[in-house]
């Protein structure tokens, strides 16, 4: 017999048809057969509830499950995410809460081998971003500055998260967890049933420690929404016709990874007519805006490494030396995106006229290359010289220094 065959009683008393139900209900009459026959494994609420409403019967609510898990997520990873989807498939509403404390999180940066370290905001954005289409997954921050680091101070790590719990509402039947040794605290200090997750890690071998101390090692297990915070920029500028766009291209095709172009060629295109005499002041805000746009979608989709034709810096050399003065708003973009590697290719390499540049005798080639450097100095920019004419030296010397950058040597 089906759970719901007093459904159909009630409907069939009432004399009304499954047509008149269901749309009444707001639903097909197809999903409302498949529901009174059992077909769904898991019916909608609401739609359970319209019924009810319509036939006049006291819909039979039962009590709702509400489950929590406690973390760092520093970083986040899929051994989280496949503890957050086991937990949040078994229970209403999961809680998510993620624990903070700058003096521990700075201790873990500093041990570890990031090259930046995440904010409280980053780690906010990852779980946010990552659980965004699960509507029964609720994330929030927890600070736990001043409470004695694991594993010790738990009466007053337990005191302090029963008075958020409270604050937020949140009153959880289940505590989820891949810590076995954290399960008899978690009952003796909050009285919460306790379920494990994968506690040997058969599913999932990874923990956070691994990652922040070789992060392209266990590239695998870092989310889509992690790993652009690990992507190592690498920017290659320099004066015209120095190679630059050739250097990117053949680097991006032997790291199998993504680059961003060179936008300010493609403004000169689509809104100069291909003349870059027609440049203007007031144009150079729209392409470093443009090239910033290019820079993040190459970082977005990386394969642990981005390479960059043309920074800010190169903008701004530009601005200067066919408008005597600096653009602020390539200044603050020079502020905002600082790369993990800055390569200026030597101006020495044989210049092709192009249609698009206008630098090409010696003098001026020299001069915008000192321009750059001074622009670099001044910015506090390291940068590493490539001063060899030949190209596959050239290429060579700059494949070397990418595989440092990612510890490949």
């Amino acid at each position: 017999m089906s759970s719901f065959d007093y459904l159909k009683s009630a409907i069939k008393q009432q004399g009304c048809t499954l047509q008149q139900v269901a749309e009444a209900c707001g639903m097909t009459k197809g999903y409302l057969s498949q529901l009174l026959n059992a077909k769904i494994k898991s019916p909608s609420a609401q739609k359970l509830e319209a019924i009810h409403r319509f036939l006049g019967l006291e819909f039979p609510r039962r009590e709702k499950k509400t489950g929590v898990i406690f973390g760092k997520f520093y970083p986040l990873h899929t051994g989280h995410i496949y503890l957050i989807q086991r937990a949040c498939s078994q229970v209403d509403e999961l809680h998510v809460i993620l624990g903070y404390d700058e003096p521990r999180d700075r201790k873990l940066f500093e041990d570890s081998a990031m090259s930046q370290q995440p904010t409280v905001s980053d780690r906010l954005r990852w779980l946010l971003q990552t659980f965004k289409y699960q509507k029964n997954i609720h994330i929030h921050a927890f600070n736990e500055q001043g409470m004695e680091p694991y594993p010790h101070g738990w009466d007053v790590w337990s005191h302090g998260i029963k008075s958020f719990m409270k604050e937020k509402g949140i009153d959880p039947g289940f505590i989820y967890s891949s810590e076995a040794r954290d399960v008899s605290r978690y009952r003796e200090h909050l009285g919460i049933e306790t379920i494990l997750v994968d506690p040997n890690r058969s599913f999932m071998a990874i923990s956070g420690e691994q990652i922040r101390q070789d992060p392209f090692r266990y590239w695998e297990y870092i989310p889509t929404e992690v790993k652009p915070f690990f992507v190592r920029t690498v920017a290659l500028i320099g004066g015209e016709s120095s190679g630059k766009s050739t250097m990117v291209n053949k680097l991006a095709n032997i790291f199998n990874t993504s680059s961003a172009w060179e936008y300010g060629r493609e403004y000169i295109f689509s809104h100069l007519g291909g003349d870059e005499m027609a440049l203007q002041y007031s144009d150079y805000d729209k392409i470093a805006l443009g090239q910033a746009q290019y820079i993040d979608f190459a970082v977005k989709y990386a394969n642990k490494v981005a390479f960059i034709d043309t920074d800010f810096v190169t903008s701004q050399a530009f601005c200067k030396r066919y408008h005597g003065r600096e653009h602020p708003f390539v200044q603050a973009m020079i502020d905002e995106y600082r790369f993990d590697l800055v390569i200026l290719l030597k101006n020495n390499t044989p210049w092709v006229a192009d249609g698009l540049r206008s630098l090409g005798n010696p003098v001026d080639r020299d001069g915008f290359q000192r321009l750059l450097e001074d622009l670099l100095n001044a910015n506090n920019i390291p940068f590493v010289r490539i001063d060899v004419p030949d190209y596959d030296q050239r290429f060579l010397q700059c494949v070397d220094l990418v595989r440092d950058l990612l510890g490949q040597r």
